[in-house]
C-alpha cells in the first residue's frame, strides 16, 4: 500500500539518567531482546504525544500513527525503524510538526511464560512537548 510510509534509523532512547532513572547499554540490549521475542504478538506502536485518547488519530479514522518495525542498539542509543505510517502522519513529520520522540518503557512485564525487565511499549511523536531524553537526534 503506497499510502503507508517508512522512516528508518530514528533514535528513540539513550543510555543515561532520565527522569531520575538510570539506563545502561545493557538495559537497551534487554529492550531489543524483549522486542525480538514479543513483536509478533505485542508490537510497539507510534502515537501522537503521550495522550492515551489519541483524539487526532481518532478524528482522522487512523488506528495508529504507525508501528515499530525493528529496534536495535547503536552505541549508547536505542534506534527504531518506523513502518506503516499513514501518509497524513508522515507528511506532518516531514513538515516538522513532530520534531522529537519519547519512548514509553514498560518495566517487569510478563507475557505468557516470559518476564522482561524492560520493554518498549510505544513511541510518542512530540510536537509542542519536551522529551525526557534530551540527547536524541
Amino acid at each position: 500500500m503506497d499510502e503507508l510510509k517508512t522512516i528508518e534509523g530514528v533514535e528513540i532512547f539513550s543510555a543515561g539518567t532520565w527522569n531520575g532513572d538510570t539506563y545502561t547499554t545493557t538495559d537497551l540490549d534487554l529492550m531489543v531482546e524483549a522486542f525480538k521475542k514479543t513483536s509478533d504478538t505485542v508490537r510497539p506502536f507510534l502515537k501522537l504525544g503521550h495522550d492515551d485518547e489519541q483524539k487526532l488519530l481518532q478524528k482522522e479514522g487512523l488506528p495508529a500513527a504507525g508501528w515499530i518495525g525493528n529496534i536495535y542498539r547503536k552505541g549508547d542509543k536505542l534506534v527504531a525503524d518506523f513502518v506503516d505510517i499513514p501518509k497524513a502522519v508522515y507528511e506532518l513529520i516531514l513538515k516538522k510538526a513532530y520534531r522529537k520522540v519519547s519512548a514509553e518503557i514498560y518495566y517487569n512485564v510478563s507475557i505468557l511464560k516470559d518476564k522482561f525487565q524492560y520493554m518498549l511499549g510505544a513511541v510518542a511523536l512530540l510536537g509542542a512537548e519536551t522529551p525526557g531524553v534530551m540527547n536524541l537526534k
